[in-house]
């Protein structure tokens, strides 16, 4: 694979480099704050949840957004672009792994909830991603800032949702996940994510050309 098609180098280490050490500072500040081995850094508005969780998935959306940067500069198209990025965002998931190995140890019984929460946010991250992606590749005169526009979207996503229904948002969904919801609301946590994906590749399928996905 050439230097073009590298899944991490010199010119997009940063956001990788920037997903360990946010979610490393987590890990550090669910501890000190431990009465006991149950109540790990719990955070008001969502109980029982560990800053790191929250890390976790504020940080590896913004990662996405990187990704797509990454992609747009190097011109990466069609299927190409999204395997790629792809890659990359399971690279990131294998980076985080040994977070989540320790998180493990101080959550006993919850480990098929964490394994749910690498999965969402897999998908999250790979819808947040190929929508960055498709913004990138818009026309420059069709909307102010390609980049403003996508960081907004970034904060809609994340935040609004917590005004009625917080399970649409990562945040409100790994709380969701982490805190065993019942299996309807797990369904629409996995359910929205998904189909916004498959609108995004859709898009970009769309502005890529059909004849790069073959």
């Amino acid at each position: 694979m050439t230097n073009k098609q590298g899944l991490i180098d010199r010119e997009n280490w940063q956001p990788f480099f920037s997903l360990l050490l946010f979610c490393g500072i987590g890990l550090l500040l669910t501890i000190p704050t431990a009465r006991n081995v149950g109540q790990f850094g719990s955070i008001m508005f969502f109980p029982g949840v560990p800053i790191f969780i929250y890390s976790y998935a504020l940080f590896m959306g913004i990662l996405a957004l990187n990704l797509a940067a990454t992609s747009a500069a190097r011109d990466e198209r069609g299927w190409q672009a999204i395997r790629l990025q792809a890659c990359r965002i399971l690279l990131a998931q294998c980076l985080v792994l040994p977070y989540f190995v320790f998180a493990r140890m101080l959550y006993p019984g919850r480990e098929i909830a964490l394994l749910l929460i690498i999965l969402y946010m897999t998908i999250v991250a790979l819808f947040l991603a190929t929508a960055g992606r498709l913004l990138e590749g818009l026309p420059p005169r069709s909307i102010p800032s390609g980049l403003l526009l996508k960081y907004a979207g970034f904060i809609v996503y994340y935040v609004v949702p917590f005004l009625g229904f917080p399970i649409l948002s990562p945040l409100g969904a790994v709380a969701g996940i982490m805190s065993r919801e019942r299996s309807l609301v797990l369904l629409t946590v996995y359910t929205v994510p998904f189909f916004m994906l498959l609108l995004a590749v859709a898009g970009l399928r769309r502005q890529h050309g059909q004849g790069n996905y073959g």
